[in-house]
């Protein structure tokens, strides 16, 4: 499983929602979804500054996450989502490390 984190904005729709049902369970919402493409909440919280809603999901590949990204954004609900994926840092150092010991710069 992979980890990736969503951050959004949400819409004007959303904070009439807020108003209306301010008790809403919303993260219930955030964990059927997740659920529904294989996948585990590690994390939803509102927050204060450029985004309103950061999300921390484990689900099993990109494709997966960015699928329901897709399905909130047209949902109207948020808007301008983010996705960021969590990385082996070490892993890619490896992997740059044996790349430039096969690499030749061109006119070298």
């Amino acid at each position: 499983m992979a980890k990736f984190y969503m951050m959004a904005k949400y819409t004007p729709e959303a904070l009439k929602g807020f108003l209306s049902s301010p008790s809403d369970d919303r993260k219930q919402a955030v964990d059927k979804l997740v659920e529904s493409i294989g996948g585990k909440v590690l994390s939803f919280d509102i927050v204060r500054g450029p985004y309103d809603i950061i999300t921390s999901v484990e689900v099993s590949n990109f494709a997966a996450v960015a699928g329901a990204k897709i399905a909130v954004q047209s949902s109207g609900m948020v808007s301008d989502a983010v996705i960021l994926e969590a990385i082996d840092m070490t892993e890619i150092v490896t992997q740059a490390s044996t790349a430039l010991g096969n690499y030749t710069k061109p006119g070298a």
